[in-house]
């Protein structure tokens, strides 16, 4: 399907409806990037209810200036991920990381249960996914303080 067939729009309770022509509408879609990390603006998935995906947006920047501002926005709201600016502590005991931190959002406590949880990526940060789900940026190491830095180094 060609991205410009099909338009979104937030209805009054904040849902997105995706419109096709000659196809019925789409109420409640979600909008998830395939690569939020390293290429944030393409392959853009527009998904039901149920998680099936609808289409499949190649590049963002082809849609209409009023398109693109609407998954934007739809983005920014549903897509949270603290920038960790600040390691306080990181206790790995009980089989398990509790993790104390200042993020971009203010204080965090959280715990990772697994050592695959902590994702390098390729330039330098690092995703961390915690047992609840949630993720985290960890900016490259050296651009963390001396203590937050000798704090995550064992485990990287």
């Amino acid at each position: 399907m060609r991205e410009q067939a099909f338009t979104l729009e937030e209805d009054r309770q904040g849902r997105m409806i995706l419109k096709r022509p000659g196809e019925e509408d789409v109420v409640d879609v979600r909008i998830r990037r395939s690569f939020p990390w390293s290429n944030p603006d393409r392959h853009i998935s527009i998904r039901n209810a149920e998680g099936k995906e609808l289409l499949l947006i190649d590049d963002l920047r082809s849609l209409p200036q009023d398109q693109q501002e609407i998954i934007r926005r739809y983005l920014a709201k549903w897509m949270f991920i603290p920038r960790i600016t600040r390691v306080i502590e990181v206790d790995v005991r009980f089989g398990f990381q509790a993790w104390k931190v200042e993020t971009d959002r203010g204080p965090a406590e959280f715990r990772v249960q697994e050592r695959e949880d902590i994702r390098f990526l390729g330039d330098g940060r690092f995703s961390i996914k915690d047992v609840d789900g949630c993720v985290y940026e960890l900016p490259p190491l050296d651009e963390l303080d001396e203590k937050s830095r000798r704090a995550v180094e064992v485990l990287v």
